[in-house]
């Protein structure tokens, strides 16, 4: 999932009013070698979860998803040194994230196949072996509608993939690790709880430098989690990803546009060391070619890259006319940030969405707001300092972009009118909501109760 899509959707804003921070790509190793960098001083992060629902309606084995994922894999190795694949953890995962995910399951019924009780096709739970896997008449598409049985899979998986990764011996030219799965793969006992962690080609490496206090449920935040450690430790000579300053993030989600730009203000802030200057963040999109109707040519897909940097960069711009900002404005980037991300989730995301609003007209309604609501800016410091009493700062200036995006609205010609009283006066469970997602962007994720937020668990049937 991701934010708004279509015409007026973040991608397609960003790429007509930023296009100097993107570029079509073919391969990632392309995108490498276009920044002028050595492989070993690249690291590719790919999102699992993305990896495994992409995979094409014709492969439906277990030895076809390891062959196909397999490929993947090694043309990230081409591309980066060090390959982290990142999965959701279902057991850690928000409790607003696992409503919504049932949400979601609830609207779509899987694929069932029809067959004898003696045969493996329909496995649907986490009850499973690997020989069950290479039975005759398993499908793995089948498996996959059922989400109780997925995380073995990919438990399954990844297991596979590492033993045919060092038997290429490519583990010799760099590293291969998953993040959030468990080492057992299907042979983990059925009585026995899944244990996430971390699995690794250099596992004395990386299992210390992922290993976290609190465990992060979704992979869209791992991406970055990732990132951060491996800058941390590229600042020590002599460590495995020392010299590491190109980061190749691979994903289809869009919130990844929101999630990164908060991290690169993070970056720019941080100023520590040899390396904080010349980190650089490639966020890939990856896309399928369009099949043209009656053509058997099935076209290869590509990545549309967009380079954080200079995406921030053209967003300031964008915003204050000038890279030159005053110390007084600098200190106000977070919480400038924090508004914008607010208006792109309010444009439709997993969590939030706000009829009426659409990311090219709240574009310029966050510029407005930055410059003549300095309440706004001032209310939005710290609210994700980690203190739940604090996270309602954020509701007034919410509450103000919604108020700039209606008056925007009326301007805008040939466009339905019907939504400005909404968000004129937008209803208290969204803003609760937007307030909380933006602290979990920032990486504060509160637990718990989520009622204060707006969320309210359901049952769906």
């Amino acid at each position: 999932m991701g934010l708004s899509g279509g015409p007026n959707g973040a991608k397609a804003v960003f790429r007509q009013r930023f296009g100097r921070a993107f570029g079509p790509m073919d391969t990632l190793k392309e995108m490498r070698e276009v920044s002028g960098l050595p492989r070993a001083a690249a690291l590719a992060v790919l999102d699992g979860n993305v990896m495994m629902n992409g995979l094409p309606t014709s492969v439906d084995t277990f030895g076809g998803y390891v062959q196909v994922l397999s490929g993947q894999i090694r043309a990230a190795h081409e591309a980066a040194a060090h390959v982290v694949v990142v999965f959701d953890e279902p057991a850690a995962m928000t409790e607003a994230k696992r409503d919504e995910q049932a949400r979601r399951d609830a609207q779509r019924k899987p694929k069932e196949v029809l067959c004898s009780d003696d045969l493996v096709a329909g496995i649907v739970d986490d009850r499973f072996t690997t020989e069950m896997l290479h039975a005759e008449g398993f499908n793995a598409k089948t498996l996959w509608g059922h989400r109780p049985a997925r995380a073995r899979f990919c438990d399954a998986v990844c297991v596979a993939l590492l033993r045919g990764f060092v038997a290429r011996n490519a583990h010799r030219a760099g590293s291969l690790t998953f993040d959030g799965v468990d080492a057992r793969g299907a042979e983990r006992p059925f009585d026995e709880p899944r244990a996430a962690q971390v699995l690794s080609t250099n596992q004395e490496f990386w299992g210390p430098l992922l290993a976290r206090e609190a465990p992060i449920g979704e992979g869209d935040l791992k991406l970055t989690d990732v990132t951060q450690r491996v800058h941390d430790a590229a600042q020590t000579p002599g460590t495995l990803v020392a010299g590491v300053v190109l980061n190749l993030v691979v994903t289809i989600d869009t919130d990844s546009f929101a999630i990164e730009l908060l991290q690169q203000g993070r970056r720019l802030r941080r100023g520590d060391g040899h390396n904080g200057g010349n980190e650089r963040t490639i966020v890939c999109f990856k896309e399928r070619a369009q099949k043209r109707k009656g053509d058997d040519f099935e076209p290869k897909g590509h990545y549309l890259c967009c380079d954080v940097h200079v995406l921030h960069e053209e967003l300031v711009r964008y915003f204050y006319g000038t890279l030159d900002l005053s110390r007084e404005i600098e200190a106000q980037q977070p919480a400038a940030l924090a508004l914008f991300a607010a208006a792109l989730a309010c444009c439709g995301c997993d969590f939030v969405e706000v009829k009426g609003m659409r990311s090219d007209v709240v574009f310029d309604s966050v510029g407005t707001v930055l410059k003549t609501v300095p309440s706004a800016v001032e209310n939005a410091k710290h609210a994700w300092s980690g203190r739940r009493e604090l996270v309602h700062r954020l509701h007034d200036p919410i509450r103000a972009l919604a108020m700039e995006c209606a008056s925007r609205l009326l301007e805008v010609p040939r466009i339905k009118k019907d939504f400005v009283p909404t968000l004129r006066n937008l209803d208290d469970v969204l803003v609760r909501r937007t307030a909380w997602l933006i602290c979990y962007w920032n990486s504060c994720e509160f637990k718990g109760s989520m009622e204060e937020f707006g969320f309210v668990r359901h049952s769906f049937g």
